[in-house]
């Protein structure tokens, strides 16, 4: 399953980058969904039940609401070269989160910006943060 999200994240980023008159496009989205469409069998007929019968209804509630909150907080859109296994992706989560929902505020087919943009603004961004926490410690 690990190797089918990651396809599936490379997948979605390569179509991000193209355009939908280029040729591969159609190709890309088949690909893209007939791989969904397996994690999705993958992991209703094999994984949902297998945690069924490890997990008792309280523990199977408490994991669904704590994938819930990964959920809304994750990042929206794929990024293929960040990692996929802790702590490397809850490292890179939260201002991946924070991008990608400013992203998406912007009008459909506005670019985003470069990653030296990124940098620039992330780096300002912390720098505030720093900035406030150091003064919100010295109160």
């Amino acid at each position: 399953m690990e190797e089918e999200h990651q396809e599936i994240n490379n997948l979605v980023a390569e179509l991000e980058r193209t355009a939908p008159d280029d040729p591969r496009h159609d190709e890309l989205v088949s690909r893209a969904f007939a791989l969904i469409r397996q994690d999705i069998r993958d992991e209703e007929d094999l994984l949902l039940p297998r945690l069924q019968e490890a997990l008792d209804r309280t523990r199977l509630r408490r994991l669904g609401s704590a994938w819930e909150t990964v959920r809304r907080t994750a990042p929206t859109h794929p990024h293929p070269a960040v990692s996929r296994r802790p702590p490397g992706n809850a490292m890179a989560g939260v201002p991946l989160s924070a991008f990608d929902r400013a992203r998406d505020l912007l009008p459909a087919g506005t670019h985003a910006p470069n990653r030296r943009t990124l940098a620039a603004v992330g780096a300002a961004a912390l720098a505030a943060w720093l900035l406030y926490a150091a003064v919100r410690h010295r109160h």
